[in-house]
This record gives C-alpha cells, sequence and structure tokens, in this order.
C-alpha cells in the first residue's frame, strides 16, 4: 500500500505559493464600525506573530500573516473613511516604514517556501507513481484471472460438445452396423435384386455448424467426407472435429493518463488557515480570575466594573496569558470604559505580548454578556478570531469565558449600528463558552495595574 502524504503536496510549488496567498488577501476585511486606529494596531500584532512564526520555521504561517499584514495596509485600510485622519499620520508613516522590510521578509520566506514544496512535491510524484503503478499490477492481475477463467470456461464447454458428438457418432455407427445387416440380408434372400439396387439410404448426421452453443468463431470446418460404401448403400461420414477453445484477445487494456492529476482547493491545502473549527489554543492559569478579583475588590464593594486586557505570548502556535494589565478606566455599575491606550499599547510592545481579550467584573449581575459587552469583544474578535472575554460575577460565584458565535454572533453585531444598551436577537445564540481555551493550574499571570 502507497504511503498517505498530504493532499496539499500534490500540487506544483508555485501554484500552491500562489493559492497561499490568494488565501491570505481574502482573509483580510475592513469593517467601517471598528476605529481605524484598531487596525493600525492590529498590524503592530500581525508583525509580531508572523516574527514568532518566523522565528520557529513555521514558515507557511509566517508568510500568511506577512501577506495578510501587506494586504490589510496597501489594499484595504486605505478605504476605511477615518484611514486618512489627522491623528492617524503617525501611524501610516510607522506603517510606511514597515512595509519595505516586511516584503523583503515575505519574499525571503516565499523562496524558503518554494524549496520545500518542489521537495514535497517531488516526494509525491514519487509516490504516486507507485501508487499507479501498483494500479496497473492488480489490474493486469485481474484481467489475466479473468481471461484464465475464461478460457477455462470454453475449454470445458468444447469438452462437453466432443462428449455430446462422440455418442452421437458412436449411435450413427449402430445404425449404419444395422442398414449393413439388412442389406446383406436382402441380398442373400433375392439375389436378383442385386444389379438392380431399390435401396438407397442416406444417413443423417449432426449438424455442427448450427450447434447454438458455440460461440461464432468457433464454428469448426467440416472436412472432406469420407466415403463409406455398401452394397446398395452410399453413405458419408466426417470425423469428430477438433474444436478449440477461442478466447477474444483484441481487448487491450485501458492506458492510464499519467499527466491528470488531482484537483486540490484551497480549502484541502490550507484549511486550518481558513477555518475558524481550528482555532489556536488559549492557556489560562486557574487562579487569574480570583487574582483579578481581589485587585478590583475595592471597586466591586461600591457596585463599579473592572476591566483589564489580556496579554499572552504565542509559542508553537497557541497562546499563553501571562498578563492581565488594567490600563486607566472609568467605571459604572453596569460597564466599563479604558482610558489612555497608548501607556496600555507601550507596556504590551515592551514586553512582546499579543492581546488575546479582556476580563471584567460584573459586581451584581451573573457572568454573560451584554449588549455593550458584545460591542466591545465584536472589535476584538474581529481582529484576532480567538480572541476571548472573562466575565468575573462574584456576587453569584460565576465565572464565564465566551466568545461570539460564528458566524451569526459576529454577523449580527458588527452589523448593528446602535449603541448603549439596547436589545439583540437571542436565537440563536449570539456568544458561547469557549472551546478552545485550556484552564491550567501551572501557569501564573502577573497584574499589571496602570490606573
Amino acid at each position: 500500500m502507497s504511503e498517505e502524504l498530504p493532499v496539499a503536496w500534490a500540487v506544483e510549488p508555485k501554484e500552491r505559493v500562489k493559492a497561499l496567498t490568494e488565501v491570505s488577501s481574502g482573509s483580510v476585511k475592513i469593517n467601517e464600525t471598528i476605529p481605524v486606529k484598531r487596525y493600525f494596531r492590529s498590524g503592530v500584532e500581525l508583525e509580531r506573530m508572523a516574527k514568532v512564526y518566523e522565528d520557529e520555521k513555521n514558515y507557511e504561517k509566517a508568510f500568511f500573516l506577512y501577506c495578510k499584514y501587506t494586504t490589510l495596509f496597501v489594499e484595504c485600510l486605505p478605504k476605511h473613511p477615518h484611514y486618512r485622519a489627522q491623528d492617524c499620520a503617525t501611524d501610516r508613516r510607522a506603517v510606511r516604514g514597515k512595509l519595505v522590510s516586511i516584503f523583503e521578509r515575505a519574499e525571503k520566506i516565499k523562496s524558503v517556501l518554494l524549496s520545500t514544496y518542489a521537495q514535497q512535491y517531488k516526494q509525491w510524484v514519487t509516490v504516486d507513481n507507485a501508487r499507479r503503478e501498483e494500479e496497473d499490477r492488480v489490474r493486469r492481475a485481474e484481467e489475466a484471472r479473468k481471461q484464465a477463467e475464461e478460457e477455462a470456461r470454453v475449454k470445458r464447454e468444447m469438452e462437453e460438445r466432443e462428449r455430446e458428438l462422440a455418442a452421437e457418432l458412436e449411435q450413427i455407427e449402430k445404425q449404419l452396423e444395422e442398414t449393413r445387416t439388412i442389406a446383406t440380408k436382402a441380398i442373400i434372400t433375392n439375389p436378383g435384386v442385386a444389379s438392380k439396387p431399390s435401396f438407397n439410404r442416406q444417413a443423417t448426421y449432426p449438424n455442427l455448424m448450427a450447434d447454438p452453443r458455440l460461440p461464432p468463431e468457433s464454428k469448426p470446418v467440416i472436412p472432406t467426407s469420407v466415403a463409406m460404401t455398401t452394397p446398395d448403400v452410399t453413405m458419408t461420414t466426417s470425423p469428430t472435429p477438433s474444436v478449440q477453445p477461442t478466447v477474444d484477445r483484441s481487448t487491450k487494456p485501458p492506458s492510464v493518463d499519467r499527466t491528470t492529476k488531482p484537483h486540490i482547493s484551497t480549502s484541502d491545502m490550507f484549511g486550518d488557515l481558513m477555518r475558524d473549527v481550528t482555532r489556536r489554543r488559549i492557556r489560562v492559569p486557574t487562579s487569574l480570575s480570583d487574582k483579578f478579583l481581589s485587585v478590583c475588590l475595592d471597586n466591586t464593594q461600591n457596585n463599579v466594573e473592572t476591566c483589564g486586557i489580556l496579554a499572552a505570548k504565542l509559542n508553537d502556535n497557541s497562546f499563553t496569558v501571562t498578563h492581565v494589565i488594567l490600563p486607566q478606566q472609568r467605571g459604572t455599575p453596569d460597564s466599563c470604559q479604558t482610558l489612555a491606550e497608548e501607556q496600555l499599547f507601550e507596556y504590551v510592545d515592551k514586553l512582546d505580548l499579543i492581546i488575546v481579550g479582556w476580563i471584567h467584573t460584573h459586581p451584581t449581575q451573573s457572568a454573560f454578556l451584554s449588549s455593550v459587552d458584545l460591542h466591545t469583544h465584536c472589535s476584538y474578535q474581529l481582529l484576532l478570531k480567538e480572541a476571548i472575554a472573562i466575565v468575573c460575577a462574584p456576587k453569584h460565584q460565576q465565572t464565564g469565558i465566551f466568545s461570539l458565535t460564528d458566524p451569526r454572533g459576529i454577523d449580527v453585531i458588527s452589523t448593528c449600528t446602535q449603541s448603549g444598551f439596547h436589545p439583540h436577537p437571542s436565537v440563536p445564540a449570539l456568544f458561547e463558552d469557549c472551546k478552545h481555551v485550556d484552564l491550567n493550574p501551572n501557569l501564573s499571570a502577573q497584574i499589571i495595574d496602570l490606573r
């Protein structure tokens, strides 16, 4: 049995890189309801994640993210209505300075990918040729088996027919013997009749040419008759024909087109980059919510919400939350707004962290995502599909880890233009418990309070 290889290996290297580029470009979409500065911020973290993958030699994901970065800032973000706002001038200059180096890194990785894909394609061709040869061998063996069975069947039929003919000829010989006996007695009894024979009898032989059991090409040729003469009786007989089995050998095995390649879709090649079902795992310290609540205790007792940012390290294609950063903020009993985000981002960048979501308290309510929470979280999840929202409800002793349902929740919230607290359709659900989060008691996170 041939070795099973990933279907993507069957694609020629240049076509495979082209498909990867198209998948990356197609993954970038701009939502005008998200502040343009959030996109500039997401570019910083896209580059950071790409660099991690590049250092880990995960070149396919690194190339994917570098292409996503260039598509975002060259093709898509300039269409945002606030892209040319005056307060974005510094961000635009920073991006222009980055694009040259990112193009260069992407081209370098592209060369590595082409080399890797060429090796994989060569291996696939070798394995595929072996598979085709094995299929040809099996097919030829099957054809030989069927041919042998057919020859054996024809031979059995011919032998059976020969036995039947032999029995018929034996019966004819008996009839001839009886005829000769009758003729001899007639001559002896009536000698004068011998010169004027009045008895002329022709024996009847089986018609071999009309035997329906013989295939048309197997009809025997009846050789020249052998005369058998007795007084007053002339008869002809033929030897038993030698019937040979006939098998049609004109049928040639079907040719195999070795230039045919399987059709491989981009989802077959890069499904893990395209489908949300393969969200990267997020490891969260089990003690994180309790440590966060201890810092928020004063606000909680005063019925004021507190929020923090979840910052993580990317390693081996998964995130580990290492910091909870409390930025300057303004809280109410049912909402919390961050302030001075530049200070927050400065700290995140200093440690090369990646923002993977947020955490906040519900001092008196249970753990769920309110309409305001849904809109807040939507901006996180549109920029990072794995983004999570942790809600701590100490009064009810509940902690929930949520994300918007995809596509239902994301579609509804991202297209909703209302603000403040307002109703949303609840069926189907707009948010759900996260399935890609692992609580780990062996991990610990730092609480950084910037308030």
